[in-house]
């Protein structure tokens, strides 16, 4: 099956250090708003191949016991013909402009099962874009016809005399070729990957206690805080004891609010024994 993809809509260049391959696509919908609007095309996704050979796909979307970090890079392993485990993730930085999610009115974010949709056709295309730019870079080098070469297993290969590449011996030059008016996605047939069981790949770091989530994040600087709220709705504090809370090593400040008092400290544990220091009376009101 041949797919229409226009120049704009896929954008190479080479890798900020080391050389590399960098393809990055928009999805049709937010493609189409901006077109219209004349505005540059900007993508909203990336897979980047570096001169060692690993894959990265700058992720979108969030793993919420769902599998999208597995289900996701099937759709760029498979068409660009490496190992499934051969692909890293990395997750998007907050920008709605590139990160949008179309079919969540274009907001960053996960949820109503979309995220296969959502990526299905553009990520199978950056993949397949991917692949036949490394093809071309190969039958370049080799001065043979892109035809008689074909990618496998994270390398191009030339049948007649036997010569092979891996990806990351190509990437810079690939990185040099000019970005294909379209790309043949593999038949459903033709799937190695796609609808057959996969062993899930954020699982080991899950298990072994290596996984990063939300709460682990500590920007430089950063302080937690934790708080106590009115019990009754509409409640409002009355007075505050914080000298104990105070004299908890650890503990920067008491932040008094109308309805609540948080306690803010340079970790969990000093926040927590903060809190359970403050001696609040509260108003319930009338």
């Amino acid at each position: 099956m041949s797919v229409d993809l226009s120049r704009r809509q896929f954008l190479s260049a080479s890798a900020a250090l080391g050389g590399g391959l960098l393809i990055s696509f928009r999805t049709g919908a937010a493609h189409t708003a901006e077109s219209a609007a004349g505005a540059a095309f900007t993508p909203n996704a990336f897979i980047r191949i570096g001169s060692d050979g690993q894959i990265v796909l700058t992720m979108p979307y969030v793993e919420m016991g769902q599998g999208t970090y597995t289900s996701i890079p099937m759709l760029i392993a498979e068409e660009l013909e490496v190992d499934l485990k051969q692909v890293r993730l990395e997750h998007a930085p907050p920008n709605e402009k590139l990160y949008g999610n179309p079919l969540l009115g274009g907001i960053q974010a996960t949820g109503n099962s979309n995220a296969i949709r959502a990526s299905w056709q553009p990520l199978r295309q950056a993949g397949a874009t991917a692949r036949t730019m490394l093809v071309s870079a190969a039958a370049k080098r080799w001065n043979v016809d892109p035809a008689s070469c074909r990618a496998q297993s994270g390398e191009v290969r030339h049948a007649p005399t036997g010569r092979r590449l891996k990806y990351g011996e190509l990437a810079a030059e690939a990185a040099s070729m000019p970005v294909p008016e379209s790309v043949v996605l593999k038949r459903p047939g033709e799937f190695k990957l796609i609808g057959t069981p996969a062993k899930r790949l954020d699982t080991p770091s899950k298990v072994n206690g290596t996984a990063v989530y939300g709460i682990d994040a500590r920007p430089p600087g950063v302080k937690i805080a934790t708080l106590a709220q009115s019990p009754v709705f509409g409640g409002r504090v009355k007075s505050v004891d914080d000298s104990k809370a105070k004299a908890v090593k650890a503990v920067r400040q008491i932040v008094r609010l109308d309805d609540a008092v948080a306690v803010v400290a340079d970790h969990m544990g000093a926040a927590k024994k903060g809190l359970a220091a403050l001696v609040i009376e509260w108003d319930d009101g009338p």
